[in-house]
């Protein structure tokens, strides 16, 4: 996978004699860990992504963050009220370092975070991911 990132073979070179072909996903929502059900969702556009290539297409297969929605306000409300079951979840289920937890009274901390965990588990399942494209669902400034 090294090689990969470093040779960027994921990353679609412009060749107008090759045919395109554009896959894309459900976005992850970054209220928590990724689960079993995510390496369904995204090892099948993977396959597909890696089949068209080896068919000789063009294949651009980006990545995207859904960071936006009321579950993650609703959980950094909890946390700032110091709900213990949201408390537990985050600290001895999802192994968040306390540190960190209580950063998660803004929503932003628990996307990046989140974010960031995603990520380095899709680079580690080796998904075909073109991460020079990658984005999120709104600004997180």
């Amino acid at each position: 996978q090294k090689k990969w990132n470093e040779e960027k073979i994921f990353e679609p070179k412009i060749d107008r004699n090759k045919p395109k072909f554009y896959i894309t996903v459900a976005f992850p929502y970054l209220s928590g860990h990724l689960h079993v059900g995510h390496a369904r969702t995204y090892t099948i556009p993977d396959v597909i992504a890696r089949f068209k290539r080896m068919q000789g297409y063009n294949v651009l297969f980006p990545m995207a963050w859904h960071i936006t929605g009321s579950p993650i306000v609703g959980i950094a409300e909890r946390i700032k009220h110091r709900d213990p079951q949201t408390i537990f979840v985050y600290r001895d289920v999802y192994k968040v370092p306390e540190d960190i937890l209580w950063t998660f009274e803004d929503p932003i901390n628990i996307v990046k975070y989140f974010m960031k965990a995603a990520k380095e588990t899709f680079i580690r399942a080796g998904f075909s991911v073109d991460w020079s494209r990658e984005f999120h669902t709104t600004s997180l400034h």
